[in-house]
């Protein structure tokens, strides 16, 4: 059980720090832009015809590129920023 009480104040720490993170603000916006692509999708499907077909596998490139950008930039654990 003390390891459970360990894990969620570490948990805590981390989570209170989380706004100080490039990476929490890089995943989370773009999150927040999957969870939009459809509504965008509905309301605006005459993009599709500007958009190159390539669009989505560049996208997830640069998803992948940035975590590991900002994965060899973190030196620390959130709780220490």
């Amino acid at each position: 059980m003390e390891f459970l009480k360990d894990l969620w104040n570490k948990i805590k720490a981390d989570a209170a720090k989380a706004h100080k993170s490039f990476t929490i603000w890089f995943n989370g916006i773009i999150g927040a832009a999957v969870v939009a692509l459809p509504i965008l999708q509905e309301q605006a499907p005459q993009l599709q015809d500007y958009l190159p077909a390539s669009l989505y596998h560049y996208g997830m490139d640069a998803l992948i590129v940035g975590n590991i950008i900002l994965r060899f930039k973190t030196n620390g654990a959130l709780a220490e920023k």
